[in-house]
């Protein structure tokens, strides 16, 4: 058989994250509507598929679509795919979103996992930490999702509920921060030498940097998390305001620090060197956030992380038990910017994680 009739080799195809990308950007050819959805469902399961892409684009796409997906996936590399989708394009040149840009698809991640440093596996972590319950906006109960933890062969865990200031989320006030304490110090009377569950809260970081929270309603909770939801603006340098919430005393990690999401938001804007000195010389953790699409730090500002002497909090984000597995996205990205082992909180037994939160 000659090359010219040959058919494609897997290894010929483009890969998953070419092929999600491509879908992406033919969506945005699209006006609002059927057509631009279908693109981006298309595009989502490529980007979430450790398996063949174009059978992933199938299972999310009408039969019109079809067609258009075997053509992109049948191009031979990147390079011929990227020219077919300039053909297929009805406007101008097509050009990569800013928002998509320092992702890991799932294809990505898992071959980052299984040529990275076996020591930081997500099955050599201790500890399993920022996971929300019923309490703001999880799906499933304390207890649930700390036997999940548990089943996972976590030796701790750290729930991480909202605080009332992210109303969306219907946040914690005081009272129901001691509730949730109350069912805490059960689980760990019953099943602590287990598996430990410590008491988190996501605080939310308001516009000048201060936090919701009253500093003695803080004081109650064994790890503060402080985080921005809302208030991005693209053009506002936010050092200060990141600066101000890291400084507060009480504060132990700063969570999805760009406040990213992919595809939608670029996040923060920032003088990261300035803001990663700064956690370092409080004794702020930098968290690693492996929700899909937050990836946040990213592994590029990890390194600026590693290098201003950050400690880091690797974390699922998650809000059902099926989240909890979205750390292996957080120790990708740290094999990726090349953490050290004993920067990573996530290492220790839950004797010192009690310890480090003390410190601080």
């Amino acid at each position: 058989m000659s090359s010219r009739t040959a058919p494609l080799r897997r290894s010929d195809r483009p890969p998953n994250r070419a092929l999600a990308e491509a879908l992406f950007a033919l969506s945005e050819q699209e006006e609002p509507g059927d057509r631009r959805i279908a693109l981006l469902k298309a595009g989502y399961a490529v980007f979430d598929t450790t398996g063949d892409g174009r059978r992933a684009a199938h299972s999310k796409a009408p039969d019109w679509l079809r067609p258009l997906i075997d053509q992109l996936a049948a191009c031979a590399g990147e390079d011929a795919l990227d020219a077919a989708v300039q053909r297929l394009s009805t406007g101008s040149r097509t050009r990569r979103r800013v928002t998509r840009e320092g992702y890991l698809c799932h294809s990505e991640m898992m071959a980052t996992l299984a040529t990275g440093p076996t020591e930081l596996h997500p099955d050599r972590m201790r500890g399993a930490a920022h996971w929300h319950t019923t309490d703001s906006d999880g799906k499933t109960a304390l207890e649930s999702m700390a036997r999940a933890c548990q089943r996972r062969g976590f030796a701790w865990s750290m729930v991480t509920d909202h605080s009332r200031g992210l109303e969306v989320a219907s946040g914690l006030d005081q009272e129901g921060l001691r509730l949730q304490l109350k069912r805490i110090n059960r689980w760990n009377r019953r099943f602590g030498e287990d598996h430990r569950v410590f008491q988190g809260l996501e605080i939310e970081v308001l516009e000048d940097g201060t936090l919701d929270v009253p500093h003695g309603e803080r004081l109650e909770v064994e790890c503060v998390v402080a985080a921005v939801h809302r208030l991005f603006d693209p053009d506002r340098d936010q050092t200060e305001r990141l600066i101000r919430a890291i400084s507060t005393p009480g504060v132990h990690v700063l969570a999805h620090p760009r406040a990213r999401h992919f595809h939608h938001r670029p996040g923060l804007r920032a003088r990261w060197e300035v803001v990663f000195a700064a956690c370092a010389e409080h004794g702020v953790a930098v968290e690693i956030n492996g929700f899909p699409r937050r990836q946040d730090l990213d592994w590029d500002l990890a390194r600026l992380a590693v290098d201003a002497g950050c400690d880091f909090l690797l974390a699922s984000d998650a809000h059902a038990p099926k989240h909890l597995e979205f750390d292996a996205y957080a120790s990708a990205i740290a094999m990726k910017a090349e953490i050290p082992r004993e920067r990573i909180l996530n290492v220790m037994h839950a004797d010192e994680f009690e310890a480090w939160l003390a410190g601080r």
